[in-house]
Parts: C-alpha cells; structure tokens; sequence
C-alpha cells in the first residue's frame, strides 16, 4: 500500500504542476497586483480595459439593460412566471434578473418618450382652479388671499396652496417613475396587511411587498408602453393608460402565482385592497379639505366639505 501510495503522488505532483494558474492582474485604479476577477483593495474589476468602440457599446447596452441581467429576459418571465421570478427575486436569486428599480425607471423612459405631449396628473392638477373660477369667480376673488397655515416664518395662502398643489402634480407628472413608486407604496401597505397569511409566502416583510409591488408596476408600464404604440395614450386610469379591469386582472394574477391563494379567494383580497386604498384616499381627501374649509371660514366652513 506504501509503495503504490508514494508511486503515485510524482503524478498528484505532476498534475497540479501542469494545472493552470490564475491569471494575474494588475489594478488600473490602485495599481495592486493580485489574482482573481475583482481588486481585493478597491474592489475594481479586472476586465477593465481601454475604451474601445466596441466595449463602450457593451457598457451603453447594459445600462439599458441588455447586458448579463439582461432586462427584455426579465420582463418575459415577469409575464409568463411572475410567481417563480417574483419569488426567486426574494428569495435571494438575483444575478440573473435585472434590478426592478432601476427596470421601471428604464421603461418609464421609454413610455416618456412614446407618449410626449401628453398630460395626466397635470390635468387633474388644474381641476381645484377650474371648479373655484367656473361659477364662483367671486367667492375665489374673496378667499384666494386668506391665510390657510401659518408656519411662523410666514403664511400659506389658499391660492399660494393652489399653485403649490399644481406644480407638485406637473413634478409628477414629469417623473413618472417617482410617481408610481409612491402609488405602488401605498399598495405596499395594504397588500402586506390583506396577505400577511399567504399559504405560498407567509409573513412577507414591507420591503418584500414593496419589490413585489415595484415589479407589478414594470408589467403595467410595459403594457401601457406596447398600448401607446399600438393606439396611442388616450384613456385608461390616471397612473396607466390601461383600462381599470385589466389592471385588477393583472394584479390578481400575480397575487394568485405570488402568494399562493386559489382564484376565488384571490381575487376577494385583491378587491379588499383597491377598496382599502380608496378608503384611505377618500379619507385623506376629507381631511385635507375639512382642514382647508376650516381655515378659511372658521366652523361654518365644515358645510363646503359636505
């Protein structure tokens, strides 16, 4: 046993001799020489090279998303298995799925650019101004100057907050992204709270229902960006151009392949939480304008909010 123990470790030698060795780098950022893909002192990559045109076209594409984690691949399987890409996302399997985040403000780019000119949140924006100046010119003329908050430093009048009111929305409207991920948070909240049960993912965390909420937000802007294209961008709600019964269809589907429920039960949850956002909508709504009328005409003021 000895001898064939020790005839054979010249060729356990031999073979990690003639193994290949890593190839060696030197850093162009710090100049440290080492082996491996990355630096281990700065952390850059060892494929950087020189500018070439062909290594700036790769860098373009994966900006946009057509690189290793490449975007279209992403999109395909958040259509046809939301279920499994949605989870394999949360559950840690990230390398082959393109950042969702930065997938929504890609294609909300792409949707800026299909659908210039038009408005939606502005529109609404102008809709305080046109009810007081249709037949209440002068009951605006009358109100549009009275303080509605005094912060101390100065005082917000009811026009000033009209003004304030519009641009915010026009922001909006601008950066569309921003403003579904502040849509999509407030389905965040509701969904977390309707499905904390689920049989296929229990006790899901805020920030797992905001990443969840933030994909189902890029399969609506797809959709809106492939209907823009086909027939333009008018109609549907007011985030999507999309009619209001293939957005709850869309959301049921992907809570039925993420969570787990059957169609029935499903599709009760997603109800429950259209009407709990509305609720909280409507809610707020009152309030800001019980607070408004309050301001600007004292206790009387309570009967414009009726």
């Amino acid at each position: 046993m000895n001898l064939t123990a020790s005839s054979d470790a010249p060729n356990a030698s031999a073979a990690v001799s003639n193994a290949p060795s890593a190839p060696h780098h030197r850093c162009l950022n710090c100049g440290t020489e080492f082996e491996g893909n990355f630096c281990p002192l700065c952390g850059q990559s060892a494929e950087v090279k020189r500018f070439t045109v062909k290594n700036v076209l790769t860098a373009t594409l994966e900006v946009w998303g057509m690189g290793n984690r490449s975007m279209p691949r992403t999109i395909f399987r958040l259509f046809f298995h939301p279920g499994k890409m949605i989870g394999d996302y949360l559950d840690g399997k990230r390398m082959p799925y393109f950042p969702p985040v930065k997938m929504l403000f890609v294609l909300c780019i792409f949707f800026a650019l299909a659908t210039l000119g038009e408005h939606t949140l502005s529109t609404v924006a102008d809709l305080p101004t046109v009810i007081f100046k249709g037949e209440e010119v002068e009951e605006y003329e009358n109100i549009k100057d009275k303080t509605i908050v005094d912060i101390g430093l100065g005082s917000i009048t009811f026009e000033n907050s009209l003004k304030a009111f519009k641009n915010a929305a026009e922001w909006l409207d601008s950066h569309k992204a921003v403003s579904l991920l502040l849509l999509h948070f407030f389905f965040t909240l509701f969904t977390w709270l309707v499905f904390r049960k689920a049989p296929a993912r229990p006790r899901t965390t805020l920030a797992e229902n905001f990443f969840i909420q933030v994909f189902i937000s890029g399969q609506m802007v797809t959709l809106s960006l492939l209907r823009t294209l086909i027939f333009g961008a008018n109609g549907g709600s007011v985030f999507y151009p999309l009619p209001g019964w293939l957005l709850f269809l869309l959301f049921t589907w992907d809570f039925k392949e993420i969570f787990g429920y059957g169609w029935r039960k499903t599709i009760w949850k997603t109800f429950l939480v259209h009407f709990l956002l509305l609720l909280f909508f409507i809610l707020t709504i009152v309030l800001v304008l019980a607070g408004i009328s309050y301001s600007l005409y004292g206790v009387e003021g309570f009967k414009y909010v009726e």
